[in-house]
């Protein structure tokens, strides 16, 4: 008899994806008419539910003493079009994806650790 295959994932309860969160990635959509430099926006690409906790114990002691003080830890369901260029638009903050992980490869959750960013822009929704 063969044994059924258990999930064995960081989410218990898929009912812990209980924030809102949106993806968002820059867009270039012009030139400064004065500097030539691109005018650059976010534009989000995906409104998702999340796990959403701050690092505790061994993770927040090594997250200070790398000055990441700042950091949270998203846990989300898989998804093929996030990547480290890809920000994080949570409770009127920005956040820029530091490291992603595809628990366990098995292409169903996503643990992504990112950085709070004064630098990262609220999200244009045109």
């Amino acid at each position: 008899m063969q044994k059924q295959n258990n999930r064995t994932s960081k989410i218990a309860d898929i009912g812990e994806l209980n924030q809102r969160i949106q993806l968002m990635k820059i867009e270039t959509y012009g030139r400064n008419p004065n500097t030539y430099q691109p005018l650059e926006r976010n534009v989000v690409f995906a409104n998702i539910w999340a796990k959403v906790s701050a690092l505790h114990g061994q993770e927040y002691y090594t997250a200070v003493s790398v000055k990441l003080e700042k950091q949270l830890s998203f846990i989300v369901r898989y998804r093929p079009d996030i990547d480290e260029k890809t920000n994080i638009w949570f409770d009127g903050r920005g956040y820029n994806i530091g490291f992603i992980d595809n628990v366990k490869y098995r292409n169903e959750y996503l643990e992504i650790k990112a950085n709070y960013s004064k630098g990262v822009r609220p999200p244009n929704e045109d």
